[in-house]
């Protein structure tokens, strides 16, 4: 909208000036034209450097919202793996939490606004305190208590999911990449 106003009120300026002052002769008129030619160069370049600025922070957004709904995901897993006692789930979700942790390392928090920056912040601090809760975990420690830590998470990050128009609901069982990692099939053998 800024720019349609300052484009507006240049054109306006110089169409005045060429109303009022014509160009008399060959070298005034070049230098009109050569005039013009560096108003429009301008005027692409804030045009696409805008472009690229809203292109960078709608990215940084997305692969945010991707992280948050990986988090909510893998902290649902883990919470399952508790619920079932099963070993197996619980190895292979911790090994994902790293990854999403990782990816969570890749989000550029130069591009979120506010609200983004501490939904990462926050969900980052969450996966971290997280990781260490599940890295001292053995098959024969308190599952009923590291299920209450992540069932309690999970409400938080599913807000920050609603907040960027993601409820968790819509993400579905496999969201992580598109794949299941339940291995609850396999652990009889």
């Amino acid at each position: 909208m800024i720019t349609f106003v300052v484009a507006s009120a240049l054109l306006a300026g110089a169409g005045a000036a060429l109303w009022f002052m014509p160009p008399q002769t060959s070298a005034e008129w070049a230098a009109w034209v050569q005039a013009a030619g560096v108003c429009a160069a301008l005027g692409l370049a804030l045009r696409l450097q805008y472009m690229a600025s809203r292109q960078a922070s709608r990215q940084a957004d997305r692969v945010a919202t991707l992280f948050a709904a990986n988090m909510h995901w893998v902290f649902r897993e883990l919470s399952d793996a508790c619920i079932k006692r099963a070993w197996a789930d619980f190895a292979v979700h911790r090994r994902v939490l790293q990854e999403v942790l990782a990816q969570g390392r890749e989000v550029s928090l130069q591009q979120l606004d506010g609200s983004g920056l501490a939904m990462v912040t926050s969900l980052r601090a969450m996966g971290v305190e997280g990781l260490e809760m599940v890295a001292t975990h053995t098959p024969q420690g308190d599952w009923h208590h590291l299920h209450r830590y992540f069932e309690k998470r999970l409400p938080s990050i599913a807000g920050w999911l609603a907040l960027y128009g993601h409820p968790p609901e819509s993400s579905g069982p496999t969201d992580y990449q598109g794949l299941r990692t339940s291995f609850g099939q396999f652990e009889s053998r």
